[in-house]
């Protein structure tokens, strides 16, 4: 391996966290979320247990105060009769003996029972602000007999327990109807009914001792929660330890002799937890595999080396065969060239002078000698039919060799198309076709080939005139075509038209739509086709549109990119 792939892998390592970092971090914040959790409800749990043994404590206290008023109201007949039968009231009723009973009960504790009520006859019976509340309370909810809870008494949070007094028969003797009158003890009746609200019992429980309770469990509780967690981590990290992590190291550490080339490392799967096994008896097979490999490394290569020599001899073979192969083709463009001189020397040259002679002697026969000018007419025009195909046949392979030379200048239309009336005139003339060319006046000079602009002009003009019958009619029109930004050269006849379906092949080299008689003189096939590679070759475009028996139009289009639009004027 590498320096930069060591490099790479250390700081992979770096960056990652390790199994039992992960795992250490985990199980802490597992133990410190639970521990909070554990907390909270033993926090609550505890101090809901406190206030229910204090509750139980304070209604224990409530119903032994009860059942000693009960007593002293059963008891007032025996009570208030004299050992000679007569009523004597000794003013020892229910409620002074209750007092009485609750001061002596809680005397020198932290505890107090007493009895309380709105208006009440004795003023140290006046309630205090939680009595108060619990008082409001009975008298706003009839059903309800309890109040209770943690408040402040001299100062000190205590356990406060409240429960209401209800007014029954024995009741009503001293605080019943009428309202005003005075009882047996000197106090004005209240006018009380029974089920009324008669006031409350007051009860003040000290919390100290509950609550130093209170601490002591919760302690004892976390602390046992503590221990008890602290030890099942300990298990479970341990045995991570043995059956994961320890197995895990060692599959690593195998890892690093093969990274270190050392194929033969492998591991034992014992003390491994099942995934893991699995992991390891995986390593071990992919170990095996990868030195069965390396093993048939050597020969592998020796194969390789031995088929890239045979490539290679083979290659070498197909260079020599292509080295003759293009002494061959060298050979046969010499040839093509030669023969391309040839023509251009040998043929054009007898051509011209059999033009010569042929004009000399057609206009020295005079008219009397009808048959000889005929024939020499003949000569003439045939002479020029085979100069011209001579003369495409060189464009064509000229153009195939990328001898072609195209100049981009300045272009007036105009000149060009005065080249070509000038050219055809004659013989549009000589094959009875009126011909007419225009030029727009609003026309602009144009960039492109002078001589190549000319032979397309000249190529189309002689097609049409090629194709139109006796008595027909050729046009050449130049417009420039603001819609598109574009000049137009139209060369239209009145022709025998052409088939949709030959329209798209006319442009081929060697192809001829049309051999019959209607045609004018046979040629090579060739001028369209030049026509279509010149305009190419200035960045026009060719088209045609056309129908049978209705003439033919071909556009040549110049794009607003060739034209010189500084000249416009």
């Amino acid at each position: 391996m590498g320096k930069v792939d060591q490099d790479q892998h250390g700081l992979r390592e770096g960056k990652a966290r390790g199994l039992k970092t992960i795992y250490l971090t985990v199980l802490t914040v597992a133990f410190a979320l639970s521990f909070v959790a554990y907390a909270a409800f033993t926090l609550q749990s505890e101090k809901r247990q406190a206030e229910m043994v204090l509750l139980e404590e304070a209604r224990m206290f409530a119903h032994e105060m009860d059942a000693v008023w009960k007593f002293m109201d059963n008891s007032q007949s025996v009570i208030n009769n004299s050992t000679k039968g007569g009523y004597e009231f000794k003013g020892l009723h229910c409620a002074v003996v209750g007092k009485s009973v609750g001061k002596l009960f809680s005397f020198g504790t932290d505890y107090v029972i007493r009895y309380t009520n709105f208006n009440p006859r004795n003023e140290q019976d006046v309630p205090d602000e939680f009595e108060a509340e619990a008082l409001e309370e009975f008298n706003a909810q009839p059903g309800e007999r309890e109040f209770y809870g943690f408040a402040p008494f001299d100062g000190e949070d205590r356990f406060r327990y409240v429960q209401a007094l209800e007014v029954d028969e024995s009741c009503l003797e001293c605080h019943g109807s009428p309202q005003g009158e005075i009882d047996i003890t000197g106090y004005a009746k209240e006018g009380w009914e029974i089920g009324d609200v008669g006031g409350a019992i007051s009860i003040v429980i000290p919390a100290d001792q509950h609550e130093r309770a209170f601490w002591e469990n919760i302690m004892r509780d976390l602390l046992f929660f503590i221990l008890i967690t602290t030890v099942i981590g300990t298990i479970v990290y341990g045995a991570t330890m043995v059956f994961v992590l320890r197995p895990l190291k060692g599959l690593h550490g195998a890892f690093g002799q093969m990274r270190q080339g050392r194929l033969n490392a492998s591991l034992e799967n014992r003390k491994a937890a099942k995934e893991v096994t699995n992991l390891i008896d995986s390593f071990n097979d992919m170990a095996g595999e990868l030195r069965d490999m390396y093993g048939h490394l050597e020969t592998q290569v020796q194969e390789r080396t031995f088929d890239l020599q045979e490539a290679n001899s083979l290659l070498e073979r197909q260079r020599d065969k292509l080295e003759v192969l293009n002494g061959e083709l060298a050979q046969e463009t010499r040839f093509k060239s030669d023969l391309l001189s040839m023509v251009n020397h040998e043929l054009r040259t007898p051509l011209t002078a059999i033009l010569t002679f042929a004009q000399a002697a057609r206009k020295s026969c005079g008219s009397e000698r009808e048959d000889d000018q005929r024939a020499w007419d003949h000569i003439e025009k045939n002479s020029q039919i085979l100069l011209g195909m001579i003369n495409d046949m060189l464009d064509i392979a000229r153009s195939d060799a990328g001898t072609v030379q195209v100049a981009c200048e300045a272009i007036d239309l105009g000149e060009v198309v005065a080249v070509v009336r000038e050219t055809m005139a004659p013989l549009a003339d000589k094959y009875l076709v009126t011909f007419r060319a225009t030029v727009a006046s609003n026309v602009p000079l144009v960039l492109g080939d002078y001589d190549k602009t000319t032979r397309i002009l000249e190529n189309l003009v002689n097609n049409a005139i090629k194709f139109t019958p006796d008595d027909g009619a050729v046009s050449l029109s130049v417009t420039f075509d603001a819609a598109a930004t574009a000049v137009k050269l139209v060369v239209a006849d009145t022709g025998i038209g052409i088939a949709p379906a030959d329209q798209d092949r006319i442009f081929d080299r060697f192809v001829q739509v049309d051999s019959t008689s209607t045609r004018k003189y046979n040629g090579s096939g060739l001028g369209l086709a030049l026509v279509r590679e010149y305009a190419e070759q200035q960045g026009f475009t060719v088209s045609v549109e056309s129908a049978l028996g209705e003439g033919s139009s071909f556009i040549v289009v110049i794009p607003e990119s060739k034209l010189v639009r500084g000249n416009d004027e």
